[in-house]
């Protein structure tokens, strides 16, 4: 197969803060792999604290040389397989592995013209609405990001920081919306004792990441006794995770540039409902072609937070469409992701 890479610089309409910092630019790949005259395409957002970042992508690209010869399908389960030589090689760029797979995936939906939500066993008809994330800012600005989140059902609001109560409190006001919140490992287990009790108060849907993830102890004991549902994101990475996890919260955030891909997605998806836990379907701030990879298997989970997109200055792809504030997936062959002109 023919490899080529892109890079890409985005940037947020306003800046993103959360309880980890503040940014408002990005580099992103994208990764285009050809075979037999036919294209795909995927998206790898490197993210610091998984470890990665655009000069790690670039290496682990470069090292991979002659490891993608073969079919496709073959070369995604070398990829995918423990011990497998490409997942070995990119074991800890989880982004790229990302990248290479939604492209295997993209490949094979327009050689078989099927779109890829109907290869994985999904209808497209189940997905959900998805949230529309309110960062941390000041209340002048939080308003003109409440109103102009009015074509979404769901809002989802950073939380974690000195005031965060207050700007929650502003934020359900003002849009009288259903409601998430992610702290983003900012509290301690005293602070998210008394959190999620007055979130749920406030009728808060739930509550992503509230405590380090290393602080495994105290998240256990919090699921004993918060109110409202605690979904796990930085404490799950992959398909492990959620089997040595399972009893630290009531679901799981999966996001492609954590766990690798759309099939390392399908397996914790497994594990999830073995343990009947519930689903979230993630992302970081990435493209159109990052969340729409991503927002295939959105019918196959409980919520979906897709909307690093929608938070873009300017995106340079169109995929994956908000209709009344619903995930609405093309019935295109593959991704069904189409490259913007320069505004």
């Amino acid at each position: 197969m023919k490899l080529e890479v892109e890079p890409i610089q985005i940037e947020t309409a306003h800046p993103f803060r959360i309880a980890r910092g503040t940014r408002t630019s990005y580099e992103i790949f994208v990764v285009s792999l050809t075979h037999d005259g036919v294209t795909g395409r995927g998206e790898a957002a490197p993210q610091p604290f998984y470890g990665e970042s655009p000069m790690t992508v670039r290496a682990a690209i470069n090292s991979i040389g002659q490891m993608l010869d073969g079919e496709p399908e073959d070369v995604r389960a070398r990829l995918n397989r423990d011990g497998g030589d490409l997942f070995e090689a990119l074991r800890a760029h989880a982004s790229v592995r990302s990248a290479l797979d939604s492209a295997l995936w993209d490949l094979r939906g327009q050689r078989e013209e099927a779109p890829v939500w109907q290869l994985i066993g999904a209808q497209a008809e189940n997905a959900p609405a998805t949230s529309f994330t309110i960062g941390f800012d000041v209340p002048g600005v939080i308003d003109a990001k409440v109103d102009a989140a009015a074509p979404y059902r769901i809002l989802k609001v950073k939380v974690g920081l000195p005031g965060d109560m207050e700007i929650l409190d502003r934020v359900i006001a003002r849009s009288g919306k259903v409601v998430r919140v992610d702290a983003n490992e900012g509290w301690d287990l005293e602070t998210a004792m008394e959190k999620t009790v007055e979130l749920y108060r406030r009728q808060v849907e739930l509550c992503e990441q509230p405590l380090p993830h290393a602080n495994e102890d105290d998240l256990r004991q919090l699921k004993r006794v918060s109110p409202l549902p605690v979904i796990l994101d930085e404490s799950i990475e992959g398909p492990g995770d959620v089997l040595r996890r399972h009893d630290q919260g009531h679901g799981i955030n999966i996001k492609l540039m954590k766990c690798g891909g759309i099939t390392r997605a399908l397996e914790m998806i497994a594990v999830a409902r073995t343990h009947s836990l519930q689903v979230m379907i993630g992302c970081m701030i990435e493209t159109s072609l990052g969340i729409t990879a991503a927002a295939q298997l959105s019918p196959l989970c409980d919520y979906a937070d897709l909307d690093g997109n929608l938070l873009l200055k300017f995106d340079p792809f169109e995929g994956v469409r908000v209709q009344d504030g619903y995930l609405t997936l093309s019935q295109e062959p593959g991704l069904g992701v189409r490259r913007r002109s320069e505004p």
